[in-house]
């Protein structure tokens, strides 16, 4: 099972979702690295997917999937700055979403399930990191190198 950095991108409510060649929306993220601390990881993958520079993020949760064990951080970004997809990049498209409104979007049964948890729904302890008014008490397991 691979680890990957995956970053909940949130504004206004809503959700940056992003894609390739067509295939289904994903959240940001990207592979951690061998050796590389997590929120690097997640920080890394959001300026190579999106071209933006993230100074803080949040650790929330991790999320198993099919391929991968996500370590799933929150950023959020001033109404100003405008994710794209980065010139030669894998990715094509971006997107952003209500997450009330992602049942309507072709996504990963994975990207779905870090949507349903971060949302709050049947996860007390996550409900408020969603909204960005908690302080999260389990930040320290975000830090983390990866072992070999």
């Amino acid at each position: 099972m691979r680890e990957r950095a995956t970053v909940l991108l949130v504004r206004h409510q809503s959700v940056l979702l992003v894609r390739e060649r067509g295939g289904p929306w994903l959240l940001p993220g990207g592979t951690v690295g061998y050796d590389e601390l997590t929120i690097v990881a997640a920080i890394r993958a959001l300026h190579e997917d999106t071209g933006l520079e993230a100074s803080a993020a949040a650790f929330l949760f991790q999320q198993v999937s099919a391929h991968h064990l996500h370590h799933v951080f929150r950023v959020a970004i001033p109404d100003g700055v405008h994710p794209r997809p980065e010139a030669g990049g894998k990715l094509d498209e971006l997107l952003w979403v209500e997450p009330s409104r992602a049942a309507h979007v072709d996504i990963t049964p994975g990207t779905r399930a870090i949507l349903h948890r971060a949302m709050g729904l049947g996860y007390e302890t996550t409900r408020s990191g969603w909204r960005g008014d908690d302080a999260r008490s389990g930040m320290g397991a975000g830090f983390g190198r990866r072992g070999r």
